[in-house]
């Protein structure tokens, strides 16, 4: 995996022609970050869930695929079906080169009867899978996922705050793990938390290094709705951490916060949302994924973190690879602000669907 400079930009087409940079093309409407982005180049993140190597291949790819440098990380997070974790899948994402990072999933609703186990036996469950993850060599953790009723229930807190004490507490030889926290949608939406939670946000900032809001929409709500409305919904939560006053759900909103897009494209009707491929073309799919990349780009929260699922062939046609790829390379890689704003290859009418 070769980094991308800004030659390797011209090569792949990323770069805007010359007549496109004199027409001084304006930026896609989407809302101005609520606050300053820091100085420098901070890491910036991109994040996935359900993969296969096919589908890795794409973001692997020498030429074409995402960066591998220093200022770049790569989360590749999935939930096995009979196994905690896939050593050979760990080997497989780690030889793409030192920013990509494989996170097996501990998966909530697997263990029968977490609301009400006790706390030896939420630590048997958690130390198990941080171990037999650790051996197969993962990088993080991720926690699939944050109930919908997480929101309004203080039990359901209390035991995924000791589940992720237990996941994240270092093994007998002082190896650990941070975790990957996945959110349903309902709590990724502050209207749905009646209480401030403000233990419960401390122990997620304490243990994890990315927190992630699920997004999964269909085409109609991304491509009906105005960039300034969807960037106001995508954000909503990282704003309501954000002006919490609080020290733990500030570092949150401002460290971690990730907004997860949907980036199925398939037959039929799909919990996973994205769009039908029955009734849309692949390049009006594009153009959704496109005007989520740009408005995420846009917004206080969303300068260095992103995420996308699912990516395995299984729930999306391959199609949608190339696109995500590019985006991240346009959003996330050019080391140039004002750039990085613009749609992907500053034309405007790429984040029109």
């Amino acid at each position: 995996m070769k980094n991308h400079s800004r030659r390797d930009f011209l090569k792949l087409g990323l770069v805007a022609t010359a007549s496109n940079a004199l027409a001084g093309l304006p930026s896609t409407g989407a809302a101005a970050p609520q606050n300053t982005e820091p100085t420098g180049q901070p890491m910036r993140y991109s994040c996935f869930y359900q993969f296969g190597r096919d589908a890795f291949n794409y973001y692997a790819d020498a030429e074409r695929g995402l960066p591998n440098d220093d200022s770049h990380i790569h989360v590749f997070s999935h939930s096995h079906a009979s196994v905690f974790a896939d050593p050979s899948l760990a080997d497989y994402v780690h030889e793409a080169g030192t920013s990509f990072k494989y996170a097996p999933c501990f998966d909530l609703n697997k263990f029968t009867g977490w609301r009400s186990a006790p706390d030896d036996q939420l630590a048997a469950w958690a130390r198990d899978f941080r171990d037999q993850v650790l051996a197969a060599g993962a990088d993080y953790f991720g926690f699939n996922e944050l109930p919908t009723i997480a929101g309004r229930d203080a039990q359901t807190r209390v035991k995924i705050m000791a589940l992720l004490t237990y996941l994240n507490e270092p093994d007998p030889d002082g190896n650990q793990l941070t975790g990957i926290f996945f959110m349903t949608h309902a709590p990724s939406m502050p209207n749905n938390w009646t209480s401030a939670a403000s233990e419960f946000w401390q122990r997620v900032d304490d243990t994890c290094t990315l927190v992630v809001a699920e997004h999964y929409h269909g085409q109609g709500f991304i491509c009906n709705n105005s960039e300034t409305y969807l960037s106001n919904h995508f954000f909503a939560m990282r704003d309501w951490l954000n002006n919490s006053g609080e020290p733990a759900k500030i570092s949150i909103a401002n460290n971690k916060f990730t907004v997860l897009h949907s980036s199925r494209y398939g037959p039929g009707p799909s919990g996973w949302q994205g769009a039908d491929s029955t009734i849309y073309t692949l390049a009006q799919f594009q153009r959704n994924l496109s005007k989520c990349a740009s408005v995420t780009r846009n917004r206080a929260g969303g300068f260095n973190r992103i995420a996308f699922a699912p990516l395995a062939s299984v729930y999306t046609n391959p199609g949608v690879h190339p696109r995500i790829r590019l985006l991240i390379n346009w959003h996330y890689n050019q080391s140039d602000d004002s750039r990085e704003r613009l749609c992907v290859d500053a034309a405007p009418v790429n984040c029109r669907c």
